[in-house]
């Protein structure tokens, strides 16, 4: 008790000396008296009423150095008797006081702010709406809500950080709370603040609001549900996803459910989820749904599924697996999209599997180069149009061997195929010119002589300089 006694103590004798030095300061910056004057027997008030005169004064130079004491000065007295004066102040010493307000994280000034979060000018309410994410709490959050839903603009923007920014007990409470009571665009702005907070707690919530009769409440929360559901929640939203009726809640249902399968540490299990619900699944939507996202997923378990969809009867399924296989993260099958190219029965099918066969080509980095050229040959007698054999070019270029270099030649003196066909060349002639200058000179003199592109012409020039350079 007596410790206690002596800390009060101490604190009180430190802070008439503190405030006296802020007096000090507040005359020597500002000018208004002599040093000698600051012996007043009340220097609180004296420093409290040279900073409020000088708010209201229309110096504002002398009106920023008042702000900048105001940052300084220690006690809840002196926030109180700032926050009477702010009303009573111009448009910029209004923003400039609430600024500086908010950084004295001192509550005692909240009252004075919510006021003036309803001023009519609008540079003060967003300067309040500002403060109030320092100084609010667990009350503020329906005034912060309730603007970022009803304003546009920077004052929706201020609400909104603040909204996200609030700190102390019950906030995140109170936002979940208020969700299921809340007209729709209120629901969609507390939901996007859980998110915002990543309230983790929140996950059951939107669980249910994920299927509101409301569009946007719906596909905020699949979009939130992304960010804060973590994997022991994909069982429920792999069946959410299976009885959405919307396309684009389909597409956001897919994405929020292939973020939460990649959150799984163990790449090996991060399909489970969807390879377990995949056989019960009958309805050809909701079927092509799963399939999409164990494309996305990248699981190698989850192949075995899209392989066995390429025969699938139903053609909308056949494609979602044509696609799922032409996008997967390694070549594993190509294989498989290079037998869809072959048989050729349908025109999309066709041509959707060989643009995933040449990607794929591009990611087996491990296969011999002689065997990618092989692959690349294939696919460019199967293309059946230009832009199919540029693909097949695009991808050529990336390996860097004499043999790419040849095929990749051996179409400069197609008009067609000319400009990818130099651009492969120049990009594999610079990367194998030092262990094949006199293929790599040869090939570029082509490119040289028949490229009508000044700049490459130009770029081509100096390589074979540099070439001969190197020989001599």
């Amino acid at each position: 008790m007596n410790q206690a006694r002596r800390r009060q103590g101490s604190h009180a004798a430190k802070r008439p000396r503190a405030l006296m030095a802020y007096l000090l300061v507040a005359y020597a910056v500002i000018g208004c008296a002599t040093v000698a004057s600051a012996q007043s027997e009340e220097p609180e008030n004296d420093a409290i009423g040279i900073v409020i005169e000088h708010l209201k004064g229309n110096d504002e130079s002398m009106q920023s150095m008042a702000i900048a004491l105001v940052r300084e000065m220690p006690g809840a007295e002196v926030t109180e008797a700032l926050a009477k004066e702010l009303p009573g102040l111009s448009v910029r010493g209004q923003v400039q006081l609430l600024s500086a307000l908010a950084d004295r994280r001192d509550r005692t000034a909240l009252s004075a702010v919510l006021v003036a979060t309803k001023a009519k000018d609008q540079s003060v309410r967003v300067a309040a709406l500002k403060a109030l994410g320092d100084l609010g709490d667990s009350s503020s959050v329906s005034l912060l809500a309730q603007t970022a839903a009803a304003t546009r603009s920077v004052e929706q923007k201020a609400a909104r950080e603040s909204l996200y920014r609030l700190r102390g007990p019950k906030i995140d409470e109170t936002i979940l709370a208020a969700i299921p009571r809340s007209l729709p665009k209120l629901k969609v702005e507390l939901i996007r603040s859980t998110g915002e907070r990543n309230i983790a707690a929140g996950v059951e919530s939107l669980l249910k609001t994920a299927r509101d009769k409301d569009a946007k409440v719906r596909r905020e929360s699949l979009r939130v549900l992304k960010t804060i559901a973590g994997p022991k929640y994909l069982p429920a939203l792999v069946k959410l996803l299976i009885t959405v009726q919307s396309a684009v809640d389909r597409r956001e249902a897919e994405k929020t459910v292939t973020a939460v399968a990649h959150k799984i540490g163990d790449r090996n299990r991060q399909a489970e989820a969807v390879l377990a619900a995949l056989p019960s699944v009958k309805e050809v939507t909701s079927r092509c749904s799963l399939l999409r996202v164990l494309g996305k997923i990248g699981e190698r378990r989850a192949l075995a599924a899209l392989r066995a969809g390429l025969k699938d009867k139903n053609i909308g399924v056949k494609e979602t697996c044509i696609r799922a296989l032409a996008g997967w993260p390694t070549a594993e099958p190509a294989a498989e999209l290079l037998k869809v190219v072959q048989a050729g029965n349908n025109k999309l099918h066709r041509v959707l599997a060989l643009r995933g066969f040449v990607r794929l080509i591009g990611l087996d980095s491990g296969r011999p180069a002689a065997e990618r050229i092989g692959m690349y040959k294939q696919a460019m007698e199967l293309a059946s149009n230009t832009s199919e054999k540029k693909m097949v070019l695009s991808g050529l270029a990336n390996i860097k061997t004499i043999a790419a270099l040849q095929m990749a030649a051996a179409y400069l003196e197609r008009k067609s195929l000319q400009q990818e066909a130099e651009v492969a060349v120049v990009k594999i002639a610079t990367a194998i010119s030092g262990g094949y200058p006199a293929e790599s000179k040869a090939a570029l003199q082509k490119v040289f002589r028949i490229s009508k592109n000044d700049f490459l012409r130009e770029q081509v020039q100096k390589m074979i300089n540099q070439i001969k350079d190197k020989r001599e």
